[in-house]
């Protein structure tokens, strides 16, 4: 185990959420509808986001539900829903670090930075040491430029980039900022990686691995990936695709009170820190 990790800097952390917020009207609305909940899911691979809002749509026969925060379909992990005026609040996990569990695979690379798209396979790429690959992974801890995929949700002009791309449109990838805490080398065995990685809102995990790739002098892509936590909610907390039920979602929801009182403590409290 490899452990590269720094103090996060906190410059990325409050995104735009301001105190006066928690305090508003519309914060006080939340608490008095009974529909108003949050639910923490563990979203298989293979499945889209939006399928888990169209399950608990049908199950508490309630219409307004919301995620925080997409899973591409071959990730898996936490996905927070919310309903009812609950999801008022989403914006703010935006904004919240996140932790995956990241697998990459070295040698091989495609325009999507993962499996979705068509693989090229590197047949000149060379095998490298876990030492030279440490010496590399440093380098991406801390505030950093990240070209955000082609293939992605963000939005340009109001156009997603990746609807944009998919119809041959000549797309100028943006650069974001972003924050790498820290990267967690869990098994290394040429040319797969399994990595943790601690970040802040907005980074790509795919570009990540392609980045990585691209200094290892391999070209690299995201073959997996799983979200782990997101600030302090975390997916062994979540109910598993399996257990999305009445009962289950009645016994594991979380009222809006605790997490308002979370998320108020980690945007605010630790800032004076």
């Amino acid at each position: 185990m490899t452990i590269f990790s720094q103090q996060a800097s906190g410059i990325l952390k409050f995104g735009q959420i301001k105190p006066e917020f928690f305090h508003s009207e519309r914060i006080k609305n939340i608490s008095g509808d009974s529909q108003a909940a949050f639910y923490l899911i563990d979203k298989p691979r293979d499945i889209h986001s939006f399928k888990a809002v169209s399950i608990l749509r049908h199950i508490l026969q309630i219409k307004k539900v919301g995620f925080a925060g997409t899973l591409d379909p071959l990730a898996s992990g936490l996905l927070i829903l919310a309903t009812g005026r609950a999801t008022k609040l989403l914006d703010c996990f935006h904004y919240l670090p996140k932790d995956y569990q990241a697998d990459v695979l070295f040698g091989q690379t495609s325009e999507t930075y993962d499996l979705e798209g068509a693989v090229t396979i590197n047949e000149k790429a060379q095998p490298f040491s876990r030492v030279e690959l440490e010496k590399k992974l440093k380098k991406f801890i801390g505030i950093q430029e990240q070209t955000v995929p082609i293939y992605s949700a963000k939005k340009i002009a109001g156009h997603k980039m990746h609807e944009l791309a998919r119809r041959g449109q000549e797309v100028r990838a943006p650069q974001s900022t972003v924050e790498i805490y820290s990267l967690n080398i869990k098994d290394f065995n040429w040319p797969r990686l399994k990595l943790e990685v601690s970040c802040s809102a907005g980074t790509y995990i795919r570009s990540l691995a392609h980045d990585l790739g691209q200094v290892m002098g391999t070209g690299a892509l995201l073959s997996g990936l799983r979200r782990v936590k997101i600030g302090d909610f975390n997916v062994s907390q979540a109910l598993t695709w399996e257990e999305l039920n009445a009962a289950k979602l009645a016994q594991k929801k979380q009222i809006p009170v605790k997490v308002i009182k979370l998320l108020q403590d980690y945007f605010f409290q630790k800032s004076k820190d």
